[in-house]
Order: C-alpha cells, then sequence, then structure tokens
C-alpha cells in the first residue's frame, strides 16, 4: 500500500526531473536549482572557468548553473540549452540583468542537435542531466563539436554507480532501491569509470573523474578536453 501510495508523486518527480512541464514543472525547476547548487558549485570549481570564457551548460534547468558561471565568465559569454521551454523561461528569469547586458542566452534546444557552431565555447558543462539524454553518445558528440579544440568537457551527476566504503545513512536507506527504480525508468546510472569509457569513446582527451561518494548518491564529474 506504501508503495502505491508513493509511486505517484515519484513518477511525477521523475517526469519533471527529466522534462519539467506546467506549474509541476516550475515548481520542481526552483526546486532543483537550489537543491543542485551545492553539486553545481562543485562542479564549477573543478571546471576551472576563466574571465573571458565562453561557457555551454547543456540541460541548464532554471539557470542556477548559468548565473553562477557567468559570475565566473565576468567578461565572457554564457549560454544555456534546455529541451523544456518552462525551464528556459525560468532560466532566462534568473539571469535578466546579465541577459540584458548580452554576457548570458537561454535557448530552447536539444542535446542531440545544439544551437551553436562549431568550436564555439571554452567550456562545456551538463550536470546532473545526462541520465536523461536518449542519445549518450550523439550528444556527446555535439558537446564536441561545439568546444574549440582545447576546450573542456564536464559531466556531473548526483547519483553514480561509485560506492562508499563507508556509505551514508542515506545511501544506505534509499541509495539501491532509489538506483533500481531509476534504472527501470531509463536512467543511464554510470560510474566515473564508466563516463570516462564513454568520453574517450567519443573522441575526447585527458578524461578522468572526481568523486565525493558520500555525498548524496554519489556525486562524480567527469572531465576531458576536445
Amino acid at each position: 500500500m506504501i508503495g502505491t501510495l508513493l509511486a505517484r508523486p515519484l513518477e511525477l518527480m521523475e517526469d519533471n526531473f527529466r522534462r519539467p512541464t506546467g506549474r509541476a514543472g516550475r515548481f520542481f525547476g526552483n526546486l532543483m536549482a537550489v537543491q543542485h547548487r551545492s553539486l553545481t558549485e562543485w562542479t564549477i570549481e573543478h571546471m576551472d572557468v576563466r574571465g573571458r570564457d565562453r561557457v555551454l551548460d547543456v540541460g541548464c534547468g532554471g539557470g542556477m548553473a548559468v548565473k553562477l558561471l557567468s559570475r565566473r565568465a565576468a567578461q565572457g559569454f554564457t549560454a544555456g540549452v534546455d529541451l523544456s521551454m518552462e525551464m528556459v523561461e525560468q532560466a532566462a528569469r534568473r539571469n535578466l540583468p546579465a541577459i540584458a547586458r548580452g554576457r548570458v542566452e537561454v535557448r530552447h534546444g536539444d542535446c542531440a542537435q545544439l544551437p551553436y557552431e562549431e568550436s564555439s565555447f571554452d567550456q562545456v558543462c551538463a550536470i546532473e542531466t545526462f541520465y536523461f539524454w536518449p542519445d549518450p553518445m550523439g550528444g556527446l558528440a555535439e558537446a564536441h563539436r561545439v568546444l574549440k579544440p582545447g576546450g573542456q568537457l564536464a559531466i556531473t551527476l548526483e547519483m553514480s554507480r561509485e560506492a562508499a566504503d563507508d556509505p551514508s545513512l542515506v545511501q544506505r536507506f534509499f541509495g539501491r532501491r532509489f538506483t533500481e527504480r531509476s534504472e527501470r525508468a531509463g536512467l543511464h546510472i554510470l560510474s566515473g569509470d564508466d563516463l570516462v569509457d564513454r568520453l574517450t569513446k567519443a573522441g575526447f582527451k585527458d578524461a578522468r573523474f572526481v568523486s565525493e561518494p558520500r555525498r548524496s548518491l554519489g556525486w562524480v564529474c567527469a572531465l576531458a578536453r576536445k
């Protein structure tokens, strides 16, 4: 009975994490922007964004990462792309002053066909979205295409197969059950080594990963260069 009662809210959450729509989508967009801020800040620290960099966030959601990245690339340009029009609008509102100054742009688009020219960006990131890419290798090929030679890609996941030697209470209680449910829903639950392997197969160089196994359900960030 409890499982049945929980199923509908969990399905609503999963649907809106994948592609936020309507009132629920706007709510979850704001929730994710706040909930994932520490994960986003951790990712940005590893990206080493410079002042004049051109940066693209693929699957920008409510635009928190775009906002934080634009502060790092203060003399550069930051763009966000999302499949959900609700998230594009929310991200634009969150970044309105920077958009007005021409330093930020948020566009509707798909990871499989990014709306930018070849070699447009110094940095590309995808934070907590890679699970939902219908064609992960195609999306990586697109990220490779829009990066400048020597540019860097960062793929970050809050839920991974990185196993903590001493699992946290959250991981012991939720980890396996939530991971199995997510996989049944079609999410790609990967380890750091899995991500490195995919980046290498997509043509990236110097692929590596960093992780915080006890954070949430296993933080992992894979980085590589074109």
